[in-house]
C-alpha cells in the first residue's frame, strides 16, 4: 500500500501506551534535558581551563607533553562526564550537536594531541592558506651563492633571527613538540653554517639540550619516517658543525643509529626513485646522500618544485643548481617576503586525497567545516584541464569523484573521462593508479551516463589483468587496493566498519613500505600520517566503548520485550546495530541508533510472526490491533502474537515521545501509519500463501516493497538525525518516491539472497513471478535477470541520493545508509539477518568488542 503525503495530518487510533518501562530500560541511551544542561554547565569551565592550561605548558615540556598526549588518566575526570553525555537521547537538535559532541571531542582530542588540535591539518585543507615555516625557511637559508662564500638568500637568515621564540625554539603555536625540535635544529644549522646571530644560536642550543635530554624514544612513536630521518640528518650536520648538543643521550643515539641503518640499506638500491616509498622520498633532504639527484627531475613539477616543498626544492637546488628550482624559490620569496611556507602550491588532488584519508579513517567530522569549504570552492571554480598528462588525468578524475560523491552536480562529459576512455593511446599510458581512480569514479554512475559504463568496463578489464600479474613496477602495494575496490562497491561500504579495515592497512612497521593510498599523499599528509592514525584509533576506541554500553541497553530492551522467548523469532540485534552505526556513527546520534535498531528488531519479529502463524484470522486481528492501536483486540490470541503486539506498540510509543522532543510536535500518527501499512502488506502476502494465489510481477512489487519493512526503520530514524523535518517536507513526493525506490531495491536484493528458502517455504518472490511470465527461463536465469534489475535500481537510487536538490540531507543520509546496510546484509547472496554468516560474525565481534591496537606509549 502506497503511503500518501496526506497522512501527515491524519490521526491513527486514539489509545496511547505508557513508555516508562522503556525509558528505564534504555537508561544507558537516554538522559534528561535538565540533567544534560546541568552537566554541561558544571563541566564547560573545566574543559576550557584544562585546554588553556596545557596549551601553554606542553610545547616546552616534553615530559608533560608526552603525558598529556598519551595518557588517558590525564583526562579521566572528563571521561566520566563524556560517557554520560554520549548516550544523550532526550535532547534537542542543538544540544545533541553542541554538547555531547563537545565533550567527546574534547576527550578524544586531549588523549591524542591536546596542544595542537591538528591545526596543521586544518591548514592543509585550506586551498589558499600558506602559513610560514621555520623548518623550510631554514633549508632555503642553507643555499650558498655561486661563489660559495655566503647565503644566496640572506633575508631568510634575518627572518630566522627575528622570529625566535622566547624559549629559544623556532616554530608556530600549533607545532607539536617534535616539530619544534626539528624546526629549531634546522634554524640552528643554518645560522651556524653562516656564523650568523650567535645569541640566537646559543639560545637555540639551550632549548635543544633540554628537549633532547627530556625526551624518550617512546616519544617518537607518532613521528613519520620522513620527519624522523629529517631530524636525524640534521643531527649529523649539527655534529659536523660542532654544535653543542647531547649526542650521547638515548633519543639522539636512537635517531642516529636508525638513520645510519636506513642509509646503509638504501645505498646501491637499483632504481631508488621508483622503489623508495613516497613516505621517505617526499623528504629527500633526509636521504640526500643516497638519492641519485640526476634522476630526481622526473619527480619535479613544471613549476620547478619538488613535492610542493620549499625544503625539498632547496635541497634539490643545492645538489643540482637546477634553474627551474631556483625560479621556484625566487618566486616564493617574492610572494612571501623573507620566509617560505611549508607547502606551495597546494595541489587539489593532494587535498582531496587527504579528505579521502580522513573519511576512511572515520574522523572527517572533526574537519567538517574545512572539507565543506574545499568542496564548495571546487564546485564554483573547477574547470577541467584539456591535457594528456597522466597525473593531470588522475587529478581530474579525483575531483569529479569527490564532487559527485559529496552531492555536487557535476557531469562526466565535463571531465577527463572522454579522453581516458576514447583515446586508445592514452589508455596505454594510464597506470594502475589512474585506472583505480577511474573505476572508483565510474561506480558513481547515474542512469544514462554511457561514458561511465565504458569507463567501468575498461578500468575493470585493466585492473583484473593487473591482479593476474605478479607485480606492477610502478604500483608498489597497489594489488591489495585493486582487490579491495573490485570486491566492495565504494558507495556501498559501511564507513565506520571500513575505518577498522582501513586502519589495519597502515600497520606496516617497515618505513620503506607503504599502502596504495599513501602514494597519493602530499608531504604534509605523510608528515602527519602517524598522528592521524593514532587519533583515528583513539576515536574508534572511544566510540567502541559507547557502542558497547548502548548494546547492553538494547539487549535489556530485547529481553524485557520478550521477543527472544520464541524460537521462530530471529535475533538480529548485532547486525541491526552494526547497520545503525553505519547510518549514525557520531556520539550525539545515540537515539538514532536506538531507533534504527529497535525498529529493525521489531519488524523482523513481526515478519517472523506472519511466517509462523498459519491462522489468517488471527493475523487479521493483529493487523486490526495495530490499525486501532489497541492491545485489547488480541487478548484472546496466542501468546507470541500478544507479546509481539505489546512490544511493538509500547516501543513505538516510546519513540514517538522521544522524537516529539526533537521535532517539536507529535508524530505518532505518522509512525503508526507506517506500521499499519507494513502489517497490511504482510497480511496480503499471507493471504496469497493461504489461497495459493500467484501474483504478477507488478502486483508482487506493489505489495512487497512495503512488506520489506523499511518504513518503520528509515523514515522514523531520519527524524533523529539532527535536523527538523517539517510537515511541508513530508508533503514532498520525492520523500516518498525515495522510500519506494530503496524498498524495491532491497526487496529484489533480498529475493535473490533467499531464493532457496522461499522455494522451500512456498513463498512468492520476484523470481518465481518472473519465471511464470517467462516460462522459458530456469530459476538461475530468472535470478540473473532480477539481479540486473537490482543493479539498475542501485544506479537510479544513487542518482537521487547524490543529488543535492533531491529531498532533505538527513533523508538522503538515512536512505544511503540503508542502501549500504542492505548490501552488507545480503552481500554475495547471503541473508545476514536470518543466518549471520561467519564473515559477518567476525566483523561484529571485532568492531564492537576487540580493542584496536594502540600507537600510544
Amino acid at each position: 500500500m502506497m503511503i500518501h503525503p496526506a497522512i501527515v495530518s491524519s490521526g491513527v487510533g486514539s489509545r496511547r501506551m505508557e513508555a516508562c518501562t522503556l525509558s528505564s530500560l534504555l537508561g544507558g541511551i537516554r538522559i534528561s534535558g535538565s540533567r544534560l544542561s546541568s552537566t554541561v554547565a558544571s563541566r564547560r569551565q573545566t574543559v576550557a581551563s584544562f585546554t588553556d592550561n596545557f596549551a601553554s605548558h606542553c610545547r616546552t615540556s616534553p615530559k608533560l607533553w608526552h603525558k598529556t598526549v598519551f595518557s588517558s588518566s590525564s583526562v579521566g575526570h572528563l571521561g566520566a562526564c563524556a560517557r554520560s553525555v554520549l548516550g544523550a537521547a532526550n535532547v534537542t537538535k542543538d544540544t545533541m550537536a553542541k554538547t555531547a559532541m563537545h565533550f567527546l571531542d574534547s576527550e578524544v582530542m586531549a588523549e591524542v594531541n591536546a596542544p595542537t588540535s591538528f591545526e596543521d591539518i586544518r591548514d592543509a585543507l585550506k586551498i589558499d592558506s600558506y602559513p610560514l615555516s621555520a623548518y623550510d625557511t631554514a633549508w632555503v637559508a642553507l643555499i650558498s651563492n655561486d661563489e660559495g662564500d655566503g647565503p644566496l638568500f640572506p633575508q631568510t637568515l634575518e627572518w630566522i633571527s627575528s622570529n625566535q621564540r622566547l624559549d629559544g625554539a623556532w616554530g608556530c603555536s600549533s607545532d607539536t613538540f617534535f616539530d619544534l625540535i626539528t624546526s629549531t635544529l634546522a634554524c640552528l644549522v643554518s645560522l651556524k653554517t653562516w656564523n650568523s646571530a650567535p645569541k640566537c644560536s646559543l639560545e637555540g642550543e639551550q632549548f635543544l639540550k633540554g628537549a633532547f635530554t627530556s625526551m624518550k624514544t617512546d616519544d617518537l612513536t607518532l613521528v613519520s619516517p620522513g620527519m624522523f630521518h629529517a631530524l636525524a640528518e640534521l643531527l649529523e650536520e649539527a655534529s659536523r658543525l660542532d654544535i653543542s648538543l647531547p649526542y650521547s643521550c638515548s633519543v639522539v643515539e636512537h635517531l642516529r643509529i636508525h638513520h645510519g641503518q636506513l642509509l646503509h640499506s638504501l645505498k646501491g638500491t637499483h632504481d631508488l626513485i621508483k622503489t623508495c616509498s613516497t613516505r621517505l622520498l617526499s623528504f629527500p633532504e633526509c636521504i640526500q646522500h643516497v638519492i641519485p639527484w640526476n634522476h630526481i627531475s622526473e619527480l619535479q613539477s613544471a613549476d620547478g618544485d619538488l613535492f610542493s616543498s620549499p625544503a625539498a626544492t632547496a635541497c634539490l637546488y643545492m645538489k643540482t643548481r637546477d634553474n627551474k628550482a631556483l625560479c621556484y624559490l625566487n618566486g616564493l620569496l617574492d610572494q612571501f617576503g623573507s620566509a617560505v611556507p611549508s607547502s606551495y602550491p597546494k595541489r587539489v588532488s593532494h587535498i582531496l586525497s587527504l579528505i579521502d584519508h580522513l573519511e576512511r579513517l572515520n574522523i572527517d567530522r572533526h574537519f567538517h567545516r574545512e572539507i565543506h569549504n574545499v568542496l564548495e570552492t571546487l564546485s564554483r571554480e573547477w574547470t577541467p584541464k584539456i591535457d594528456e598528462d597522466t597525473q593531470d588525468m588522475v587529478s581530474e578524475i579525483i575531483i569529479f569523484r569527490a564532487l559527485r560523491e559529496h552531492g555536487y552536480l557535476v557531469l562526466p562529459e565535463t571531465s577527463v573521462f572522454a579522453r581516458c576512455c576514447k583515446a586508445s593511446a592514452a589508455r596505454e599510458k594510464l597506470g594502475a593508479r589512474c585506472m583505480l581512480e577511474l573505476y572508483r569514479a565510474s561506480e558513481l554512475k547515474f542512469p544514462g551516463e554511457e561514458i561511465l559504463d565504458y569507463a567501468k568496463d575498461i578500468s575493470t578489464t585493466h585492473l583484473t589483468t593487473l591482479l593476474s600479474q605478479t607485480s606492477e613496477s610502478d604500483s608498489r602495494n597497489v594489488m591489495e587496493e585493486i582487490k579491495y575496490v573490485l570486491d566492495f562497491p565504494y558507495f556501498m561500504r559501511n564507513l565506520p566498519q571500513e575505518s577498522m579495515i582501513y586502519m589495519d592497512r597502515f600497520q606496516y612497521k617497515d618505513e620503506t613500505m607503504e599502502t596504495y593510498v599513501e602514494t597519493g599523499f602530499s608531504r604534509t599528509t605523510h608528515a602527519r600520517g602517524p598522528r592521524l592514525l593514532a587519533f583515528a584509533k583513539s576515536n574508534f576506541s572511544s566510540c567502541q566503548s559507547l557502542y558497547q554500553k548502548e548494546l547492553e541497553s538494547l539487549a535489556r530492551w530485547v529481553k524485557e520485550s520478550r521477543f527472544a522467548e520464541f524460537s521462530f523469532v530471529r535475533q538480529p540485534l548485532y547486525p541491526s546495530y552494526l547497520t545503525a552505526v553505519g547510518v549514525a556513527s557520531g556520539p550525539e546520534m545515540a537515539l538514532a541508533r536506538a531507533s534504527w535498531t529497535m525498529s529493525s528488531i521489531m519488524t523482523t519479529a513481526v515478519d517472523d510472526l506472519f511466517d509462523e502463524i498459519a491462522d489468517v484470522h488471527e493475523l487479521r486481528l493483529f493487523v486490526e490491533c495495530v490499525r486501532r492501536w489497541d492491545l485489547s483486540l488480541v487478548e484472546n490470541c496466542s501468546e507470541p502474537l500478544k507479546v509481539i503486539a505489546r512490544g511493538v506498540l509500547s516501543s513505538v510509543n516510546f519513540l514517538c515521545e522521544e522524537v516529539s522532543k526533537i521535532q517539536g510536535r507529535d508524530l505518532s500518527h505518522l509512525f503508526q501509519r507506517l506500521w499499519v501499512d507494513l502489517v497490511m502488506s504482510m497480511l496480503t502476502e499471507a493471504e496469497w500463501t493461504a489461497s495459493g494465489h500467484q501474483p504478477s510481477s507488478d502486483e508482487y512489487i506493489d505489495t512487497s516493497w512495503v512488506s520489506f519493512a523499511l518504513g518503520p526503520i528509515v523514515p522514523v530514524t531520519t527524524f533523529f538525525l539532527g535536523s527538523v523535518i517539517s510537515d511541508e517536507d513530508l508533503e514532498d513526493q520525492e520523500y516518498w518516491d525515495l522510500f519506494r525506490s530503496v524498498s524495491t531495491f532491497g526487496r529484489l536484493l533480498n529475493d535473490c539472497s533467499t531464493q532457496q528458502r522461499d522455494n522451500e517455504g512456498g513463498h512468492v518472490s520476484s523470481i518465481t513471478a518472473h519465471m511464470r511470465e517467462h516460462p522459458e527461463l530456469t530459476a538461475d536465469q530468472a535470478r540473473i535477470a532480477i539481479q540486473g534489475q537490482v543493479r539498475e535500481r542501485a544506479h537510479e537510487v544513487l542518482s537521487k541520493l547524490l543529488n543535492p536538490s533531491y529531498t532533505l540531507p538527513p533523508v538522503r543520509s538515512g536512505w544511503l545508509g540503508m542502501m549500504r546496510a542492505l548490501y552488507m546484509m545480503y552481500y554475495r547472496n547471503v541473508d545476514g539477518f536470518s543466518n549471520t554468516p561467519a564473515e559477518l560474525k567476525k566483523i561484529i565481534k571485532r568492531f564492537f568488542f576487540q580493542p584496536i591496537e594502540s600507537e600510544q606509549a
